[in-house]
């Protein structure tokens, strides 16, 4: 199963200068939990952008890094520049969540299977938006206000038209 998993705010803007815009402790708590145990996915920005925070990958979840420079290196991660021999693995299987950045939720949205979304009711200045989402592609089956966030749960209601 392939699940995205973002933050952005009434415009879709997820990120300024390779930073999250914003901090929100409700919102890492409930990204701690949803990924804690799983795989995550990510651009190179956005695992050095991790690096930035806490000089180490996020404990329990194995990190996958897609990169173009193959020549990257880091242990405790695994480095690819397939991303399709990386989505075959979980097409029928465990969840893999997709953490971001842009590019890979561009590449990603068209084969997910779920969103989780936390929606933040503001708006913040930024570089970086989350790409366009057909919503009458998705349902959402779960939904928890915290103050001015939302924590919404989409699945895709048909890969097909």
């Amino acid at each position: 199963m392939i699940s995205l998993i973002v933050a952005f705010d009434q415009n879709q803007l997820i990120g300024v200068n390779n930073q999250l815009p914003w901090h929100y402790k409700e919102d890492l708590k409930y990204f701690k939990e949803t990924t804690t145990g799983h795989d995550i996915l990510m651009g190179r920005h956005t695992f050095e952008s991790i690096l930035s925070y806490q000089n180490k990958p996020l404990p329990n979840r194995h990190h996958i890094v897609l990169t173009k420079q193959m020549s990257y290196n880091h242990e405790q991660v695994t480095i690819t520049d397939n991303l399709n021999k990386i989505l075959a693995n979980y097409q029928n299987s465990k969840e893999l969540f997709v953490i971001g950045g842009r590019s890979i939720y561009e590449q990603t949205l068209p084969i997910a299977d779920r969103l989780y979304i936390t929606h933040i009711d503001a708006t913040f200045e930024g570089d970086t938006y989350f790409p366009e989402i057909n919503w009458d592609e998705w349902r959402c089956i779960k939904e928890k206000k915290v103050q001015e966030l939302r924590f919404n749960v989409y699945e895709r209601v048909s890969k097909t038209c």
